[in-house]
Parts: structure tokens; sequence; C-alpha cells
């Protein structure tokens, strides 16, 4: 199942991007100054203008469109703080296509409890949790599918419920190797 909605071809032209957001998204901090890349990481904590800007400026980078920024501000505001955490300080490529989220969490030591609390939870807890996460990932320094993320915390039920199905699974067969 293809995760970039670019893949599905059911978005009109002027909505896809011309490549993976995410690639791009992941391409654009990989050449962030380490100040940017900061700001970002810090960005849920100093509630910066400044780090809303720099988000900004790595999505327009990303040749995401303005009206999809304007329109999914918050999801995608999210992204950078979460892509900023995942690049860290080495400048790392937060996104991999190939690289489920469960599987990283299952080889971070993420417990199943956490997993399951992660994977029940919407709205503000939702986001907490995926923070939390994230922070675990991010020491890991290995780089993440970005779009279950993406619609994990969108408001589409089925593309959400679908990237909860991926993470689990992806963190159950890591579980299942290992054994």
């Amino acid at each position: 199942m293809a995760s970039n909605p670019a893949a599905t071809g059911a978005a009109p032209a002027t909505a896809t991007p011309p490549d993976d957001w995410m690639r791009s998204i992941s391409r654009q901090l990989h050449g962030m100054s380490s100040g940017d890349r900061a700001a970002l990481r810090r960005m849920e904590l100093t509630k910066s203008p400044a780090a809303d800007a720099v988000a900004i400026k790595a999505l327009l980078g990303a040749k995401v469109p303005q009206s999809r920024i304007e329109q999914d501000w918050t999801r995608l505001r999210l992204i950078g703080h979460f892509a900023g955490l995942l690049s860290g300080t080495a400048a790392l490529y937060p996104h991999d296509e190939k690289r489920g989220v469960g599987a990283a969490l299952f080889e971070a030591g993420f417990s199943e409890k956490r997993l399951l609390r992660l994977l029940a939870s919407r709205g503000e807890a939702l986001v907490d949790q995926l923070a939390l996460a994230i922070r675990i990932l991010s020491r890991g320094r290995q780089p993440v599918n970005l779009w279950d993320i993406y619609h994990l915390l969108g408001g589409d039920p089925v593309k959400s419920d679908s990237a909860r199905l991926r993470m689990a699974r992806h963190y159950y067969a890591a579980q299942a190797k290992s054994n």
C-alpha cells in the first residue's frame, strides 16, 4: 500500500506534490543549519514564532504547496518538529519510507503497553504519545516512514486507522522476528 498521496492518483494534479513531500522535507532538514534544526527540535517547548518560520521555510523548500500548508498547518508543523527530533544534531535524514514506525519502536525498546496506549490515543493525547515515541526513536538515530505519522495525525479515519494497523503490524512482525 502506497503511503504517498501522490502515488494513489486520486488527488487532483494541483494538489499532488512533484516529489514525495516527506523525502523532500527530509532533504531540507539535512541541509539546514544546526540552529534551524535545533529550533525545530525545541519548537514545542519554546512555542517560538521563529521556530514556526523555520518550519514554514522547510515546508516551502520541500515544495509543499502553500495552500496545503495553510489547510494542514498543525499537522505539518508537528511533522517538522518530529522530523527535527529524528534528524538530531548530526543532520540525519529523518524519513525512510521502507522503515516502519512500529518496527523502529520495537527495536528502540518501546514497550507493548506504550504501543497500545499510542495506538488507542486520539487528539492531544495522541500528539503527546507520538512525541514520546519520537523522542525514544531519536535516540536510535534511525529514520522512519514519516507518512505513517502524517496519516496517523490526520482527520481521515480510514488513513489514520490504516497507519495504526501498519504500526502494529510492523511492531509485532519485528517482535516475532526477534524471538
